[in-house]
């Protein structure tokens, strides 16, 4: 007699073909878990990179008017825009008496922790159009180095910018330097 109503030909998975292929997820998973925070760390230092570069920009062409650099934001034009992640600039501002009006009143804005106001969440950009976003351990980027900044302020003609973040979950600031040869440095590296 025949089996009218059964069909031995079933199509699928059984249970246990399922749990094998979700372990087998699991597992590349894990592995590759720290990786990407790895990778998304060296992503987020093409912005210290970008950042330095178009200071340098700015200190350049202040020079070649002025043949001295300055570490005033203002003095020299240089305006960061959207949310940064790095401290961008200089570790004090160098005091000049050579300007006046608003490049002689603007002493304070000679990094980006001073110039851009910290950002949290969706919060609009202050007046700057840039924001301070926290970093990976979710604090505001570190101080810059003492030893970035303009030397010898009556003729200043070298210098020194930084720009430092913790950009990774392992805590360690992420530093990058240039200088007025346009020598990029990476003196501290915050990516494990």
């Amino acid at each position: 007699m025949k089996d009218v109503g059964v069909n031995r030909n079933q199509a699928g998975f059984s249970l246990v073909e399922l749990m094998v292929v979700v372990a087998i997820i699991g597992i590349l998973a894990s592995l590759a878990i720290p990786s990407v925070g790895k990778y998304m760390a060296k992503a987020r230092q093409s912005e210290a990179k970008t950042q330095l570069a178009s200071l340098y920009t700015a200190e350049k062409a202040f020079y070649s008017e002025y043949t001295q650099y300055d570490s005033r934001f203002g003095a020299i034009g240089y305006s960061p825009e959207g949310k940064l992640r790095y401290n961008v600039g200089f570790a004090a501002a160098v005091a000049s008496t050579t300007y006046t009006g608003t490049l002689a009143g603007n002493q304070l804005l000679f990094n980006t922790l001073t110039y851009c106001p910290a950002t949290t969440g969706a919060a609009a950009l202050g007046v700057t159009g840039c924001g301070i976003l926290p970093g990976a351990t979710n604090a505001p980027p570190p101080a810059i180095n003492a030893a970035s900044t303009v030397a010898n302020p009556a003729g200043a003609s070298t210098f020194i910018a930084e720009a430092t973040a913790v950009v990774h979950s392992q805590g360690l600031a992420d530093r990058w330097t240039v200088n007025e040869s346009k020598n990029m440095l990476n003196p501290q590296n915050g990516v494990p």
